[in-house]
């Protein structure tokens, strides 16, 4: 069951808001109250402005107790698009998680996260102004599949409300308000292997455009070590073409 919880937190939380930089690898395991994890991502896009690729890598670090839950992480960017090349960082990511209904087979609460723009926005590795990101989750486990749900609102702070910069940035789009969601799926092919369907997305609020985001995910679990493949697809609001993400995270 702690495997499956944290497969549940993985997905809620990477869900909740569809930026690939908000890795949040939550150990639900009280055993391994800490952990540190690294996704690898590479990724195509093309929109009407700018067409290309970028790669990253985005360590992360975790800790939980109880109901409780926090972590940070920020991803290191390689960026082409429209033919020239940049490196650089993408914004800082801060996130914690409360369980409130904590009763088998239902678990439910509350999820925010912070980002904090360090990267360099005009190349279109920030947001360029800070994000707050609360959401809500539940989830729902039946003998060897479990489903979650989440429902969140983004908005930018301290941002010119007369500057819409519609998506962005490149590596992470999203609207600088919008309402987001996602549904998950996870069922048990074996003690160590899960697989199962993600969709995300966002709807602005006032200015912007929808993002559907469509993802199928295996996660391998093992004693402290987990490693989880997804492979996503831009399927409205051209977020990307294609996307994949190899993440590990690490309890001790």
């Amino acid at each position: 069951m702690y495997m499956r919880l944290w497969i549940t937190g993985t997905l809620l939380l990477s869900a909740s808001s569809a930026r690939a930089d908000h890795v949040h690898t939550v150990d639900h395991d009280g055993a391994h109250p800490f952990g540190a994890g690294v996704s690898m991502l590479a990724a195509s896009f093309s929109t009407m402005l700018y067409s290309g690729n970028y790669q990253g890598v985005v360590p992360a670090v975790h800790w939980s107790h109880d109901r409780f839950a926090a972590g940070a992480n920020v991803g290191l960017y390689r960026l082409e698009k429209n033919g020239a090349q940049f490196y650089g960082v993408g914004d800082v990511v801060v996130h914690g998680q409360v369980v409130l209904v904590g009763q088998h087979p239902v678990h439910a609460g509350v999820t925010a996260a912070l980002s904090i723009p360090v990267g360099d926005q005009l190349r279109g590795m920030s947001m360029g102004h800070p994000m707050a990101m609360p959401a809500l989750f539940g989830t729902y486990m039946f003998d060897r599949a479990t489903v979650t749900a989440t429902a969140g609102y983004s908005h930018a702070i301290a941002a010119n409300s007369e500057h819409d910069h519609g998506m962005w940035p490149i590596v992470d789009p999203m609207n600088m308000v919008e309402f987001t969601w996602s549904a998950a799926g996870d069922v048990t092919l074996t003690r160590e292997l899960h697989c199962g369907p993600v969709l995300s997305g966002g709807v602005p609020i006032g200015d912007g455009d929808n993002r559907v985001i469509g993802a199928l995910r295996a996660t391998w679990g093992s004693g402290r070590l987990s490693t989880a493949a997804e492979l996503q697809l831009g399927l409205v609001g051209d977020p990307f073409i294609v996307r994949g993400v190899v993440s590990t995270a690490l309890g001790f």
